[in-house]
């Protein structure tokens, strides 16, 4: 069940950190009022015995515990950008396939990076693509753990590529790979930690080669307005239906 009452502080120092002191005093009269009708509706979760069809064909754990999430309250994560995450579910396998299908690439050129990587479904997944490398970013220590021992577990007559790992680490620290990468993001963070990662994606540019897309899944509006408005980012494909934006990078003009 979400502990609501952890968020309590990192909400305020957020909020000081993002509002300052006057809109926050401003909105800490209604924080009372959202804490416990949180708590309310967290009290009526209760872990679900529902197993994807995923989950079952594979002998893997990629499932959250309420209604397919996993809510990062839960856990015990050293990084202070968790307040600033989004909590874990696993991307559904049609979406995923259909997001590799919309880039016309040679993949076994390709390192694959998925940022917020979680218990792991979505690197089992590019697995069955013939990728160079597969790399999954996890600031929790026990996601990452559940990722690694689904990794052994899976069992796959069609998997294409088995250089595939999980590195627990706060994902606003990763130093991209050389060579020709997609980076994946399933919604994984709000709009403070993102701008973070594209200022990086952007700084990196200058000195890798090879091509560079950015997939990115469940993109909310602040989302698109932060690569949409990039100078180094371009769209290359869209699609609507799936709620997915392909967007390939380039050196910013000088």
């Amino acid at each position: 069940m979400p502990r609501v009452y952890k968020t309590i502080l990192p909400r305020i120092r957020k909020s000081l950190r993002d509002r300052g002191l006057i809109t926050t005093l401003r909105r800490s009269v209604l924080l009372p009022f959202h804490v416990v009708k949180e708590y309310r509706d967290a009290k009526k979760l209760r872990p679900g015995n529902y197993k994807s069809e995923f989950d079952r064909a594979y002998d893997v754990e990629t499932d959250g515990e309420y209604d397919g999430w996993t809510y990062l309250s839960d856990l015990d994560i050293a990084s202070p950008n968790w307040i600033d995450a989004n909590d874990y579910h696993g991307i559904e396998p049609e979406r995923f396939r259909m997001v590799l299908a919309s880039l016309n690439i040679a993949f076994d050129n390709y390192t694959f990076v998925d940022f917020g990587s979680g218990k792991g479904r979505a690197l089992l997944l590019a697995s069955e693509f013939p990728f160079k490398e597969i790399i999954g970013l996890e600031f929790s220590s026990e996601l990452h753990v559940i990722a690694e021992a689904n990794m052994q577990r899976y069992r796959s007559g069609t998997q294409k590529c088995k250089n595939i790992r999980s590195i627990n680490m706060d994902f606003t620290a990763f130093d991209l790979p050389s060579g020709p990468a997609i980076l994946f993001f399933f919604d994984p963070c709000k709009q403070r930690v993102l701008e973070q990662v594209v200022s990086r994606i952007e700084s990196a540019l200058s000195s890798r080669s090879g091509p560079l897309f950015i997939a990115y899944v469940a993109p909310r509006s602040e989302t698109l307005r932060i690569f949409d408005s990039s100078r180094f980012l371009k769209v290359v494909f869209r699609n609507p239906e799936f709620r997915f934006v392909i967007y390939e990078a380039a050196p910013a003009p000088a």
